[in-house]
């Protein structure tokens, strides 16, 4: 009898993994990623692919930014030229130069941020190549200019009740149409005085130091609160013709008529310890006096306790100082921290209200702390209300002198309070 043996196999669900053998280094199955080869031909990389160089101050340099260029292909790689591209490229620096890489080597260069305004600046760092695929590589750089910290300061307006003024009027040839001007607005002046309530001396002198009735004389009565007509009686001391010497020494009158014997002679009464003292020339010449502005400001501020109780001031012919460089009345006006206007403007109306005020020992020009970096954010309010930025009823703003002006009636009262507040240049870091 034949046996036939049956052999029975059941076979179940295997994978990859259960028929790896040990002698194998991977799962069938599994794909190996091979590194790609570098290209033939030079391939450049730059990064970082872009710059942010944030907030910075006007006229200031950042940190510089590095770039890093590296070549990933075979050939080598040529830079030729770097620039920069876009609006406002001038406030940004590299230095970077043409260069040659190898294959896998970098070199850097660094871009720095100067901005020249309070501006946003969004520009590209272009590097150009022999890369054949990609000739030009782009590098965005942005920054902001910005301005400093926003800076508050207050002043409080004040004045001198008791004010001494002495005109000093030039009566040469060239004068008499001027000094009818001023005589014709002199009532401007005269009105805010009585606003005010001063209790004022006006006195009149020439720059004639020849003529022994000028020559540091006064022209008439002092004039005081108490003229029938103070407007009337000026125009009548300030008309003295114009036959008087052209050799105008505004300064020389000036001390003559303040010292003695004048001053306790026929000039008397005028000069008051407790007032403040004013001084007010109109011509059209520099001064011509023995006596240079150095000097004479040294003795014209010593005729007070206190220097700022004595300021010179005048309408003089501009176009001369511009062409003549004059030093002597300007100066003295600048060192007196005084106010003149030009004697040919034609506004001597308002020149005469703003003067009047300087007399009376008020501020019409308020000097700032600090710089600002704009006037766009710059806020002045006077008395709890905002003053516009106006020659005419409002403010003005001087860079050389770093002060703000009022004009109008926008001058600060006696007592009003002036709060200033604008955004301030700040240093380097």
């Amino acid at each position: 009898m034949k046996r036939t043996a049956l052999f029975l196999m059941v076979l179940t669900g295997c994978s990859d993994y259960d028929l790896y053998r040990p002698d194998e280094t991977e799962p069938p199955g599994d794909s190996v990623t091979e590194p790609s080869e570098p290209e033939e031909d030079p391939d450049i990389a730059v990064s970082p692919a872009s710059l942010d160089f944030g907030s910075v101050l006007k006229d200031c340099t950042s940190e510089p930014l590095t770039v890093t260029v590296t070549n990933e292909g075979l050939g080598t790689l040529n830079v030729d030229l770097i620039e920069l591209e876009g609006n406002g490229t001038s406030a940004f620096i590299h230095t970077g130069g043409t260069l040659s890489l190898e294959y896998q080597e970098s070199t850097t260069f660094n871009v720095s941020f100067l901005p020249t305004a309070w501006l946003d600046y969004d520009i590209n760092v272009v590097v150009h190549s022999n890369d054949p695929d990609e000739a030009t590589s782009r590098v965005s750089a942005i920054g902001t200019g910005a301005a400093g910290a926003l800076y508050e300061e207050g002043f409080t307006q004040d004045y001198n009740e008791l004010v001494d003024v002495l005109w000093v009027i030039d009566n040469s040839g060239s004068m008499s149409d001027e000094v009818a001007s001023i005589s014709s607005n002199f009532q401007t002046f005269i009105d805010e005085f009585t606003d005010l309530e001063l209790d004022y001396h006006i006195a009149v002198v020439t720059t004639d130091m020849y003529e022994p009735t000028d020559s540091g004389r006064f022209q008439g009565d002092i004039i005081t609160p108490e003229t029938t007509n103070p407007a009337g009686e000026f125009t009548a001391q300030a008309n003295q013709g114009s036959k008087g010497s052209a050799t105008e020494q505004g300064f020389a009158a000036v001390q003559a008529a303040l010292s003695e014997p004048l001053v306790s002679g026929v000039n008397a009464g005028f000069l008051r310890d407790e007032a403040t003292l004013s001084v007010i020339v109109v011509s059209d010449e520099d001064d011509n006096s023995p006596i240079n502005a150095t000097n004479f400001v040294t003795w014209f501020q010593g005729l007070k306790a206190a220097p700022e109780m004595a300021r010179f001031n005048g309408f003089f012919d501009v176009m001369f100082e511009e062409i003549f460089n004059w030093d002597g009345y300007i100066d003295a006006v600048e060192a007196t921290d005084g106010f003149y206007d030009a004697i040919n403007s034609g506004s001597f109306a308002v020149a005469l209200q703003e003067l009047s005020f300087a007399a009376a020992g008020m501020v019409i020009t308020f000097y700032l702390t600090e710089e600002p970096a704009t006037l766009a954010d710059m806020t002045v309010v006077v008395d709890g209300q905002v003053v516009p930025q106006s020659s005419e009823d409002g403010w003005t703003y001087d860079s050389e002198t770093n002060a703000i002006t009022f004009h109008g009636d926008s001058i600060p009262g006696p007592g009003e309070d002036v709060d200033i507040s604008y955004t301030r240049t700040s240093e380097c870091p």
